[in-house]
């Protein structure tokens, strides 16, 4: 059994490691103040990601050198984008720096995570969801309800890197029965972890889970686009004018919050994965036609959705990870490595069509 102290470091990781990225893409049009697209953020916050995601699988880097440096980009990071308000570009330098460490982060956990217990990893899921809900709602309260300065809303969070280094130095996978029970093969983790990987392996392994990258693919796509591009052109009058991208973000957020704490209580066949990810592209195709059209034209109804649409990419990307697990035996590490790249892909391509699409919807 998994012991409880490592439940607890995980949750806090996932949490701390996608808190700074979240509280920025909320923070979002109020950085950019309509200099720009908004789904520049997105761009700033997901290029460097993937970047690191690319690279970082085939680099050997010690765990305690690894979790100082993301400590140490996180904590420059937030500095530099408390002063977006300023000046923009050295708001994007901070949302740059907060995401190569957010990405290193997400490889060493995703990673790290399978040599505990599948619990372990849900929770970490489940502490990224987590981030994504507390700092949009967060935001939402402190900047649009209490009319706090958005300045000082990003700074005050400059203790959370901490917590991270804390959760890692506290955790211990000496007490873990690990992931082997699960897996068909019961074969030593120390063992098949070492196991070197050819080039043509790498290959053969990622085309084996080709349908798991798709739908990983078409999901966060979805979510991502409907958040950065086609949200803020939805506009409402009255008292919700100018309220409703926040509101929107904190609802995607718990949707995503619920579905990735989804494995706790269920695991998805591999053969059903398709069903949360064509919905979230559903929702995405409702959306832009909203944004045209105004046709629904109702604040908490759009909001529902949202959590909707959510939920279905929180779902498939928890689900995705676990098969992936799963699925590659020997050679889970590198099979982690893609599917966490071609999530932040997914982002990435979002961001970039997210250039065009919001003028073009506006």
């Amino acid at each position: 059994m998994e012991p409880k102290l490592n439940l607890i470091c995980f949750l806090l990781m996932g949490f701390t490691n996608y808190f700074g990225s979240f509280l920025m893409l909320s923070a979002a049009k109020i950085m950019m103040s309509g200099i720009t697209a908004t789904s520049t953020v997105l761009f700033c916050d997901i290029t460097p990601k993937l970047l690191v995601k690319i690279i970082l699988p085939f680099i050997q880097i010690n765990n305690m050198t690894c979790v100082c440096l993301i400590v140490i980009l996180f904590t420059v990071g937030y500095i530099f984008a408390s002063f977006s308000f300023n000046n923009v570009y050295i708001g994007l330098s901070g949302v740059v720096l907060n995401s190569a460490a957010s990405g290193i982060g997400d490889v060493f956990l995703s990673t790290y995570s399978t040599r505990f217990s599948t619990k372990a990893m849900g929770c970490y899921m489940s502490g990224t969801g987590l981030a994504s809900l507390f700092s949009s709602l967060l935001f939402a309260l402190l900047v649009d309800i209490l009319n706090c300065n958005p300045k000082y809303v990003i700074f005050s969070f400059l203790p959370m890197p901490y917590l991270f280094l804390e959760c890692y130095l506290l955790s211990s996978e000496g007490h873990s029965p690990g992931q082997q029970q699960e897996s068909t093969v019961l074969i030593d983790y120390e063992v098949l972890s070492e196991t070197p990987l050819s080039l043509s392996q790498q290959v053969k392994l990622s085309l084996k889970s080709t349908y798991i990258y798709v739908l990983t693919f078409i999901a966060v796509f979805s979510s991502y686009t409907i958040n950065q591009s086609v949200n803020p052109v939805i506009e409402f009058s009255g008292y919700w004018s100018g309220k409703y991208f926040t509101f929107s973000q904190v609802a995607s957020n718990l949707g995503s919050f619920l579905g990735k704490s989804s494995l706790s209580v269920f695991k998805l066949k591999r053969q059903f994965l398709f069903i949360p990810s064509l919905t979230a592209l559903s929702f995405l195709i409702l959306y832009c036609f909203e944004a045209v059209y105004h046709f629904i034209n109702q604040f908490w109804l759009l909001l529902s959705f949202g959590v909707g649409y959510g939920f279905c990419s929180g779902t498939v990307i928890t689900q995705a990870l676990y098969l992936i697990t799963i699925e590659a035996g020997r050679n889970k590490r590198f099979a982690v490595c893609v599917q966490t790249f071609m999530g932040s892909f997914s982002v990435f391509f979002a961001s970039v069509l997210g250039f065009w699409l919001e003028d073009f919807l506006r």
